[in-house]
C-alpha cells in the first residue's frame, strides 16, 4: 500500500511499478496546510469564524502540548475514555491506543490536551516526520459548552508543527457531494470535511496505491 504525494502532478516510478504489476489506484482529496509560511498568514487564512472559537480556546482551556519525555499510559487513558465517551462506544481497540502511545514515545506524534477545572475535555493526536504532520484522532466533550473546543487544539497543533520543522500540515480528507463517486459521502462527513477546511491551506489530491499481495 503506498500513498504517492504526486509531486507536479506526476505519477512516482514506484506507484508506476505498482500500477503496472496489478495494483488499485484510488484518488484521495485532502486539505494541506504550508508551514512554511510565517505565523501571520497562517492566522490570515483561517476562516473569520474560527477565530474567536481559537481565541476562546486558548483562553479558557489552556492546551497542553504532551510529547515523547511527558506522555504517560495514564495520559493516553484517559484520552481513550473520553473518545469511548463521546463515540458513545469503542470503537478503536485498546491495542491501537497503545501504538498510539509507543508513536508519541518514538517521537513520531504529539498530544495536545485542553481541560477546564482540571478536567480533560478535548484532545487530539498527531503523527510527524520530518516533513510531514497529520492530524490522526480526536474527541471533545460537546455537552460542556455551546462553544465548539478543538479550534484551539488544532491551532495549537499547526503551530507546533512549524516549529517542529515541518513543510506540510494534513488536516485531513476532503468530500464533496459527489466525491467519492462510489460511495457518495454521509452528511456528518460533508460536515467534518467543512470543519477541516476552515483552517486554511488547499486541496490537494494523493494517490492511494493498494496492491494485493497472493501469499
Amino acid at each position: 500500500y503506498l500513498t504517492d504525494l504526486l509531486p507536479q502532478g506526476k505519477i512516482s516510478t514506484l506507484s508506476t511499478h505498482l500500477l503496472n504489476s496489478g495494483a488499485k489506484p484510488t484518488p484521495r482529496l485532502s486539505q494541506v496546510i504550508d508551514l512554511t509560511e510565517d505565523k501571520a498568514l497562517l492566522w490570515r487564512k483561517v476562516r473569520k469564524s474560527y477565530s474567536s472559537l481559537i481565541n476562546n480556546g486558548l483562553l479558557n482551556l489552556e492546551p497542553e502540548i504532551v510529547a515523547s519525555k511527558t506522555i504517560t499510559w495514564e495520559k493516553m487513558q484517559k484520552f481513550r475514555d473520553l473518545h469511548i465517551r463521546e463515540s458513545g462506544r469503542e470503537t478503536r481497540s485498546e491495542e491501537s491506543w497503545k501504538r498510539q502511545y509507543e508513536m508519541v514515545k518514538s517521537c513520531e506524534a504529539f498530544v495536545i490536551f485542553g481541560t477546564f477545572e482540571n478536567k480533560l475535555v478535548t484532545a487530539g493526536l498527531f503523527s510527524y516526520n520530518k516533513t510531514n504532520c497529520l492530524y490522526w484522532v480526536s474527541a471533545s466533550r460537546r455537552d460542556l459548552f455551546d462553544k465548539p473546543l478543538f479550534h484551539a487544539i488544532m491551532w495549537t497543533a499547526i503551530l507546533h508543527a512549524k516549529e517542529l520543522g515541518c513543510k506540510w500540515f494534513e488536516v485531513g480528507e476532503q468530500y464533496f457531494q459527489n466525491h467519492p463517486a462510489e460511495t457518495p459521502p454521509t452528511k456528518k462527513e460533508l460536515g467534518i470535511s467543512d470543519f477541516k477546511a476552515g483552517f486554511g491551506g488547499e486541496s490537494r489530491v494523493f494517490l492511494d496505491v493498494k496492491l494485493e499481495s497472493n501469499l
